[in-house]
């Protein structure tokens, strides 16, 4: 009996994960290949700390993750000089180029509000991932927007993500 109990237990709880992810719209195109690198570049505020998640989750599913430590941030001069007969022109310019070490990189923003006498945050979080060799193209995208019940759950949505993004899931 108390077999049948744990198993049904176990079901509704399954259960109840899956339909609070149903919200999660994945789109993948046919360009998107899960076995190529992949760097997550994190918002500038990450106060739930889901850029940490999403690596791990990345990870633990199968993806090959470059650290962004491992980029390099260069200062480039240009100086270009064209004379003729009776000018001399020259331009001088400096800027800085970040070089990831992946061919993918994910972007991602999201806002949240928690609730301080419930524990349910309401979560609008969504990105892409972007194939750097190919200029910049969109290969996948990502979406969720809901009032879940407390962060607890967060680390299992990016999960949710990864697997999606793993098996190139299109979902609505």
């Amino acid at each position: 009996m108390k077999k049948i109990f744990f198993a049904i237990l176990l079901l509704i709880s399954i259960s109840s994960v899956a339909q609070s992810f149903k919200d999660l719209k994945v789109y993948c195109t046919d360009n998107f290949d899960p076995t190529t690198s992949i760097t997550v570049r994190p918002p500038q505020k990450d106060g739930l700390v889901l850029a940490d998640a999403l690596k791990n989750g990345l990870v633990t599913n199968g993806f090959k993750v470059i650290s962004e430590t491992v980029a390099k941030e260069l200062v480039e001069f240009v100086n270009k000089k064209h004379t003729t007969d009776t000018t001399s022109n020259q331009e001088i310019s400096a800027g800085k180029t970040t070089y990831i070490k992946s061919v993918y990189v994910i972007t991602f923003n999201y806002n949240y509000t928690e609730y301080t006498n419930h524990p349910h945050v309401n979560l609008n979080f969504s990105g892409q991932v972007v194939d750097l060799a190919n200029d910049g193209v969109i290969v996948a995208t990502f979406s969720f927007l809901k009032n879940m019940f407390a962060t607890k759950k967060l680390p299992t949505l990016i999960d949710a993500l990864a697997i999606a993004l793993k098996e190139k899931q299109k979902s609505k």
